[in-house]
Parts: structure tokens; sequence; C-alpha cells
């Protein structure tokens, strides 16, 4: 390590530190749920997002009864009236803060743009809340190494949203190749495409989502513009902002933090959770040329389990590869297909189908009981709301917890940097710190011969 880095380790850690130093006498412990209580949740964000989670728990609330809608948060007031239609909340809020001050409420659900993400999830565990926190799980490195920080001193729970680690497929997939049935893992493939008309998140104004509200309007006197910005850049009035705000870096982590963090947890909870060693994100704006994110992005990613992933996200296309986990003996593909668990839906992708390597099908069938082709199949298994609220009565991890967000989001946002500064960015996985530089790669010289 430089002089130079570090330099920069000392003061990342310093800052770090300093953060939690300051809030380590002032957080919340939260109520103590007893077996009978039911457990009281807010939502904070009642847009589109909103619109799909409630869902989940309203199928909770019928099925078991152990939980309530205590309050509903957005700074719009038509979105606001939206969301406690769908969700029959005890109060409306339009600031989020006089939620947090409510002894009473357990935990809230964060479906908010993405530069509120650390700010609301910090004050929220700092407020004795847990937190389920929408993806991606923060916009920088920096804020999701502070959030982690932050959950370990607190012992607050979070749950990050997004694809993967719910789904039992994956982990079983984690299992198998763990055992080395498939030999050394080398690469992963995984893409979210899309393809639309009149552009990536052009959403119609007003509404939410693709829903059209052509009756409601969006005005300073009802909607509070200042609350929305928050940390962001001042900006004036933006109906285009506030309705589309994927599109602008000033919210958004666009394709990478959208779409590609839900590939990234799939193929994580398959190969297994890490921090990267290096990014490199490459695209532009290709076809969609109103936006400040591209429509079409790709980033290379490696580890330091000597693997690498490869992700690809264009919005002008729709058509994806399957998710694809690459070893020297054989190949994991997630398809199509496969019958549903026996005990529920079956949730995520399909099943996975394991295919030898021709030049490798020896070690191969020694390894999987005389196959040259496996096939694993998917198990029921509880959606991340559902796992979210059992952990807040057992106080176990979820299984989304904020390590694992926090390295998926690092591997996200280094992809988002190096796209926007036009460089290789990287990252030590031992100390949890930015890099100035990505180190050398690793070189196996071959032995001389005379």
């Amino acid at each position: 390590m430089t002089h130079e880095e570090n330099q920069s380790t000392r003061r990342q850690f310093l800052t770090r530190d300093a953060g939690l130093a300051a809030v380590t006498a002032t957080f919340a412990t939260g109520r103590v749920l007893g077996a009978n209580d039911r457990i009281n949740i807010a939502f904070i964000g009642n847009g589109m997002q909103f619109e799909s989670l409630v869902r989940g728990f309203k199928n909770r609330k019928q099925e078991k009864n152990d939980v309530n809608f205590a309050a509903c948060c957005d700074v719009w007031e038509p979105r606001l009236k939206f969301g406690m239609e769908q969700c029959g909340a005890e109060k409306a809020y339009k600031d989020y803060r006089e939620i947090l001050a409510r002894k009473d409420i357990d935990g809230v659900v964060l479906a908010v743009p993405d530069h509120w993400h650390h700010p609301m999830a910090s004050q929220a565990m700092l407020a004795g809340k847990d937190v389920y926190l929408e993806k991606p799980m923060t916009r920088t490195v920096e804020e999701a190494a502070k959030l982690n920080d932050l959950q370990k001193k607190t012992a607050r729970l979070i749950q990050l949203g997004g694809s993967g680690p719910a789904t039992r497929l994956f982990w079983k997939v984690n299992e198998y190749l763990k055992a080395g049935k498939a030999g050394k893992i080398l690469w992963g493939l995984i893409s979210y495409n899309r393809n639309t008309r009149q552009g990536m998140w052009d959403y119609p104004i007003p509404g939410v989502g693709g829903k059209a509200w052509p009756d409601t309007t969006f005005t300073a006197a009802n909607v509070d513009w200042k609350m929305w910005l928050g940390s962001a850049p001042k900006r004036r009035l933006s109906a285009e902002r506030y309705f589309r705000w994927r599109k602008f870096w000033d919210y958004s982590t666009g394709n990478a933090g959208d779409l590609l963090y839900h590939r990234l947890g799939m193929m994580s909870s398959m190969v297994g959770f890490d921090f990267p060693t290096r990014a490199v994100g490459v695209g532009g704006i290709y076809v969609q040329k109103n936006r400040d994110v591209p429509d079409t992005y790709m980033t290379m990613i490696e580890y330091p389990g000597d693997y690498s992933v490869n992700m690809v996200s264009c919005m002008a296309n729709e058509t994806s590869v399957p998710v694809t986990v690459y070893a020297n003996w054989a190949t994991v593909q997630i398809v199509e297909g496969g019958a549903p668990p026996a005990g529920g839906q079956r949730r995520g992708q399909g099943m996975a189908v394991v295919k030898a390597e021709r030049q490798f099908q020896k070690e191969f069938r020694e390894a999987n009981g005389g196959k040259t082709e496996v096939t694993i199949e998917p198990e029921a298994s509880p959606s991340l709301g559902e796992n979210w609220l059992d952990c807040m009565r057992s106080r176990e991890a979820p299984v989304y917890n904020a390590l694992r967000g926090y390295q998926i989001m690092v591997a996200i946002a280094l992809g988002v940097e190096s796209y926007r500064k036009g460089k290789v960015m990287a990252f030590d996985p031992v100390r949890q710190v930015m890099r100035s530089a990505p180190p050398p790669h690793k070189e196996f010289p071959p032995p001389e011969t005379t």
C-alpha cells in the first residue's frame, strides 16, 4: 500500500468512526415485541414500488394478523392519499420525521428515491426502528459503509429489497458450487434488459409508475419540494424530476442500482457474497437521449476469489441472457421451467441446469453420480417482507442483511463511478476502503525449460 493510500484509508476510518461516535449516545432501542404483540410498521414513499410491496404486507396481515399498518408518508398529497387507500394506515404524514418520532412504530418500509436511502435509513435506526430498505442500498460506497456500520452499532435490522437472497433455489446452487461439483468458478454473466417506445422511466406525468393520473395536479401547493430534494442539488420545482427521477444522477444510480442490483443479488447468492476488488463501467446514451443515465450499460467486476462477473443492462432491447455461472468443469444456467415447489409458489426464476464441459466430463461424472447434466429444482421460500417481519420478532439477521447489501452496493457503485469518471475503480476488500488505483493482476510465468 502506498503512503497516499495509507493516509486515505486512515482518513476514511477516522471519518466513519467519528460519525459513529457522534451518535452512539443518542440512538433509541425500540420496543420489545411480546409473543402476542402486533408489529407496527409505517410506509414512507407511496409510489410504484410501494404499490408492489404493500400487496405482500397485506397478504401477511390477512394470513397471520401479526402486523399493523400504523402510518403512511409521502411529500405529494395525491400520492399520500393513494397510499392511504392502498394500505388503510391509521394516520397520514407528509414529514417522515414525525413517523420516526413515534415510539410505538417498530419498523419502516422505505420506498423512496435513492438519494434518500442513506439519510432516512440512518435516522430510522437511530430512532429505534427496523428498516425495510428498497434497492439499491444507497447511492455511494461511502454511504453504504456508514449504513452498515450504524446497523452494527444500533443493532437494528435492515432488510434490503431486491431479487436473490430470498430465493431458496439460488442457495441450493450455492451449496452445489461450494461442494466443488462444477469445478472452479471462473465468471458469471447477468443481464436485465427492457425496451419501450416512450423511453425507460419516462412515466406519465402525473401518475404512479406507468399509470397516468390525468385529473391530478402537481403544484407547489400540494408537494413539499424542498423536502423531496433533501441533500440533492437545489432545483426549481420540476415534474420531470419528481416523476422520472431515475433518469437523473442527482437522485439515482440508473440501470445499475434499479435493475442490475437485482441480478447481482442472484449471482452473489449462488457464488458467495464478497466485496469486489475493481470494476469497469462502460456504455452510453445511444437511443433515449433525454437523460443523464445510460440506456445501455455494462460492468465488469473482479472479486478476490479469482472470478469475475459481467453485467449488462440495455433499455432499448429487451432480450436478456440467462443468469449463468461458468466453472471449468460445467456451466450453470437459471432457466424457465421446473415444477412449482411443494408448499407454495416458486419464487425467482425457474430452475438451475448444470451441464458438463466436454473436456471435463470424467471429473464431472465422478462428482455428480455418473451424470453429465444435473437439474436443481426450486423450493418454496418466504418473501423478503415476510422474512423481515419474522426477524423483527426473533432478532435474527434478515436474509438480505446490511452486510450483503453493502457488498452488492460496492460493486454497483464502483461500476457507476467508473462509467462517470472514465477510469477503473478499485476497492480494498480487507480494509473495506476505496483504493486510488487497482493492484496489478497476478501472473504465473511458466518454468524455464532448456
